[in-house]
């Protein structure tokens, strides 16, 4: 993922966007703003867990100078065991603050989500004002829910992990992404980028692939022309390859057969 496009997506609103109904189930772990510098707001999610670790200051931040350690608690012996001694006691005062940093982080997400209705039924206006986008038309249940992020589509276009980490999260299934170069004719000499994702979904049949394609036509058609570069070469697929061919199973052209050149 091209992370750089992220910088100016704040934690809330790509958690609240995400997991709607997990407002009051995130733990927040702060790491610090030192990782600000070069990382974006989220460093990292724990789906199992509920966990999401921050580039923000925590509650620690606010807490006296030398109350976690003297000014001189480096000098003189072993300094690589007194740093790990330090480290520990640091770590352990995070882990007693962090029901702070968690009440807080939740009491944000609630705001940003009461910003969000507040300003829903000015969505679809800022969107055929400035987009030419008429989301009030729209029909199709994938694309209104992606539609929201066309306010970000000057960070998000070409931002091709960003684009697999989404369809994985709308359609419910592991995402393949490949990069490469495509031509239009064969042995031709010149060529565009390509991108592929393969939503891979197990165990089809031949009524349910087809019905599964025709789900995600709209939404293809859509992230094309929004988020992908007018000069790159884009399919989105149902694949299902994880397995060996056993003989006497189904295969479907497109879908579970592959053919190898």
């Amino acid at each position: 993922m091209n992370e750089t496009n992220l910088y100016d997506i704040g934690a809330e609103f790509l958690l609240n966007y995400l997991y709607p109904d997990w407002t009051d189930k995130w733990v927040a772990e702060c790491a610090g703003t030192f990782y600000r510098n070069y990382t974006p707001d989220i460093l990292s999610v724990d789906e199992e867990r509920r966990t999401v670790s921050l580039a923000r200051d925590g509650f620690t931040r606010l807490l006296p100078q030398g109350l976690i350690a003297r000014d001189n608690a480096l000098k003189g012996g072993d300094f690589k065991q007194k740093n790990e001694r330090l480290e520990k006691k640091a770590a352990q005062v995070r882990d007693l603050f962090k029901p702070v940093d968690t009440l807080s982080f939740r009491s944000r997400l609630h705001v940003e989500k009461q910003l969000e209705q507040l300003s829903s039924d000015k969505l679809p206006f800022l969107l055929k004002r400035y987009l030419g986008y008429d989301m009030e038309q729209e029909s199709d249940p994938l694309v209104r829910k992606v539609a929201p992020l066309l306010l970000f589509v000057s960070r998000l276009r070409a931002d091709f992990g960003f684009i697999r980490d989404l369809l994985a999260r709308l359609i419910g299934c592991k995402v393949e992404m490949r990069t490469g170069s495509y031509s239009w004719e064969e042995g031709a000499d010149y060529s565009c980028p390509s991108i592929a994702y393969y939503l891979i979904v197990p165990d089809l049949t031949e009524e349910a692939y087809r019905s599964l394609m025709s789900a995600i036509a709209p939404l293809r058609e859509f992230l094309l022309e929004w988020f992908i570069p007018f000069d790159t070469h884009c399919t989105i697929e149902v694949k299902y390859h994880e397995q060996p061919f056993l003989l006497g199973d189904r295969l479907t052209l497109d879908y579970n057969t592959e053919i190898h050149q």
